[in-house]
Parts: C-alpha cells; sequence; structure tokens
C-alpha cells in the first residue's frame, strides 16, 4: 500500500487501534465496572493529537493521548495546586530533546480516571519544568501525558471524525471481521509500538522499523545516527521540529517520495 503524507498522517493515528487490541488483555491497572462492557469518551482533536479528560484525585484535567509514551507525565502543576500527589519521591528522567535528564518525582498509588475507567494504583511522573507546558503550544489546556498504561487494559476505538474514544472489556470484547480496511503486523519494544514499512531512496526502497507515535503531528521522522536513512533529501530546510522531555528537538525537513505499508 502507497501513502502520500497526508494519508500516511491518517494511518498512523487510526494504528492506536491496533496497537490497543494487541496489548489489551492484562487485568491490572485500568478496569470498567463489572456489567460495562464499553465506555465511550469525547475528545478533543488538536493539530491531530487526541486530547481526553481525566480525573486525577479528583482533579479534573486533560491529558494528551500517546502510543509513545510508557509511564504518564503530568505537567503545568503550578496551575493545578489543589492537585495531592501520593507517595512522591525525586528522580530524573529524559527524553528526545537537546537537553539532558529532568528533575522530576514519581508517585504511586494514585486514582486516575478516564470516563467510566478507573486505576486506583496510577504511577505517574510529575515534571516542573515549564518550558514543557503544551498549553499555551496547542492552544488548549494540557496537563499530562497518557500512554501504554492506559492502552495495555483495553481494545480501543479511536474514531477521528466524531472524535470519539471507545474503550472495551477485554473479556467481552469479540472481534470482527476486518472489512474495507487492512490490518498489519507490529513489534514491541519498551512497551511501545513498531512497524515495518519501506521508503524510497536514490537506490530504491529501503526497510525500516518505524514508532507508531500518536503523540506526534508530524508524518515521519528519520533518525540518521540509526541508520534509518543513508542519505541527506537534495531539498530540506533546517527547521523546529517539536519539544521533547529533554527540551528543543531540531531537524532537516523535507519530503520523501514514497513510502510503503504492507504488500
Amino acid at each position: 500500500m502507497l501513502f502520500g503524507s497526508r494519508k500516511l498522517i491518517l494511518f498512523i493515528t487510526v494504528a492506536t487501534l491496533l496497537f490497543a487490541n494487541s496489548m489489551g488483555f492484562a487485568q491490572e491497572g485500568f478496569v470498567l465496572p463489572e456489567n460495562v462492557k464499553r465506555d465511550r469518551i469525547k475528545f478533543e482533536l488538536v493539530n491531530n493529537l487526541v486530547i481526553v479528560p481525566v480525573e486525577l484525585n479528583g482533579t479534573r484535567l486533560s491529558f494528551l493521548l500517546d502510543t509513545g509514551v510508557e509511564t504518564s507525565l503530568l505537567f503545568s502543576v503550578a496551575e493545578n495546586d489543589s492537585l495531592e500527589l501520593q507517595n512522591a519521591v525525586p528522580k530524573k528522567i529524559r527524553g528526545l530533546g537537546q537537553g539532558g535528564s529532568i528533575e522530576a518525582l514519581k508517585s504511586d498509588h494514585n486514582m486516575l480516571k478516564v470516563g467510566k475507567a478507573v486505576d486506583k494504583s496510577h504511577t505517574l511522573f510529575v515534571v516542573f519544568d515549564e518550558s514543557l507546558n503544551f498549553s499555551p503550544r496547542m492552544g488548549v489546556p494540557v496537563h499530562g501525558i497518557l500512554g501504554y498504561d492506559f492502552f495495555k487494559s483495553f481494545v480501543v476505538k479511536t474514531d477521528y471524525i466524531s472524535k470519539v474514544l471507545t474503550i472495551y472489556n477485554p473479556d467481552r470484547f469479540t472481534k470482527k471481521p476486518c472489512r474495507n480496511c487492512k490490518e498489519f503486523d507490529l513489534s514491541f519494544a519498551s512497551n511501545k509500538p513498531f512497524i515495518n514499512v519501506k521508503i524510497s531512496e536514490a537506490l530504491g526502497l529501503k526497510n525500516v522499523l518505524l514508532l507508531i507515535d500518536s503523540g506526534s503531528s508530524d508524518a515521519l521522522w528519520l533518525f540518521r545516527n540509526n541508520g534509518y536513512t543513508r542519505e541527506t533529501p537534495k531539498n530540506y530546510f533546517q527547521d523546529y521540529l517539536g519539544l521533547g522531555l529533554s527540551g528543543s528537538i531540531f531537524g532537516k525537513r523535507s519530503k520523501i517520495g514514497e513510502i510503503q505499508i504492507g504488500d
């Protein structure tokens, strides 16, 4: 299957369903009430990113739903002085960006609600660096990031047209035939979903392994230091690509001739 850049963005976001489906049969963490088969949660869609309402220890917040993150993150804490956190201890964490590790607190045994789903012993990292406040950049309040800890508990369907997230109790879910769609095999590392695709280069198509990251607005990132691309595009410009846990991310913005997903 061949995709242009606009269609590729759609595929990467829809692939969130496949990630959740393959990892959705664990029994710990988030759970739905016993008599609830599924729950529908309205979300905001901002720059191709899904923002869901949550309730953390009784305080209502908004979290970004991100398949590229394992443990939940909380920031913009200055705006939520009334928020109570449990069992917090200092930690250093790092992610993408030009900086090094950043100071954070690891907080265990929190109650986090997403729709009717509840995790009564949720672990998250609290980040105090004000430069990581995503709200001004996105134009809507964003207080944190929710990732693998949520997806592992359910079968998750994301409807980007209706802006509805549907979560299914995996014990009561029956998979339906895939009609008018394609299914692709995924692999997992550090609880993150990856997919094999082919990209075009001067010498032809090259196989690459890509992270499916619903927390990124861009269609595709390639890293030279991992050998995912052998050449620098002839037509490109240096650009600010985004903000990671370890600071700003810069790179060469360009176009790719072709990407092939599946046969």
